[in-house]
């Protein structure tokens, strides 16, 4: 069973409760947030910005809007995708996230080449963590900082074709949130080649019984 709440004008917050041997997932909509296109069906490749060269994901071969998915294990919520926008290319956004105690930051994100700088976590003391992150290639498919291949297609889109055989990959990117305080918010880099397209929170068991939460 999960519930829902809202933690922004426009941001639908999911929380699948934790049991004694397994975290809490806390699913973070960032509908409100999604500025660039990286997914095209056949009929709209034109509208491909996953890169300069306007590339993009086969939608097809991706999930379908606003469904709960699960990869390697860590559940999501697949955007709620429109003309404008299926993900959130990195341009310092701040992402707030309903207060709470979170051992990790699960994103499924895609790069432009291979790209890592600084996300901030910001806890509700005031206090500001610098935590890096780093995103492969999605072209190149090998995982340059430890991530996971979250999605792998069999073709990629031009803005005028469809190339066969030319495969991409979205990435499972975890980020390790060290500080026990309450968190409030995320912010991104400023790094547009980065590509976020789904956001997670995980609070782990013995973070919930520190902070006096009974399982």
């Amino acid at each position: 069973m999960s519930s829902q709440v809202s933690s922004a004008p426009g941001r639908v917050v999911r929380r699948l409760p934790a049991s004694t041997a397994r975290p809490e997932f806390c699913l973070i909509g960032i509908d409100d947030l999604l500025n660039n296109r990286a997914t095209t069906s056949v009929e709209d490749l034109g509208l491909g910005r996953l890169n300069a060269w306007g590339n993009s994901f086969p939608a097809g071969e991706l999930p379908a809007p606003r469904t709960v998915i699960e990869v390697a294990g860590i559940p999501f919520v697949w955007p709620d995708v429109h003309a404008g926008g299926d993900n959130v290319r990195a341009e310092g956004q701040v992402i707030e996230v309903p207060p709470g105690r979170y051992d990790w930051i699960y994103l499924l994100a895609a790069s432009e080449r291979r790209s890592e700088d600084i996300l901030w976590a910001h806890y509700e003391d005031g206090y500001a963590d610098p935590l890096r992150v780093g995103v492969s290639d999605f072209l190149d498919g090998t995982p340059a900082f430890g991530e996971e291949p979250a999605f792998k297609t069999g073709k990629m889109h031009y803005p005028h074709h469809v190339q066969q055989g030319l495969p991409t990959t979205m990435w499972l990117s975890r980020i390790g949130m060290p500080r026990h305080g309450v968190a409030t918010a995320l912010r991104l880099p400023r790094l547009v080649a980065l590509h976020v397209f789904a956001v997670t929170l995980v609070t782990g068991v013995d973070v919930r019984l520190a902070g006096g939460v009974a399982a």
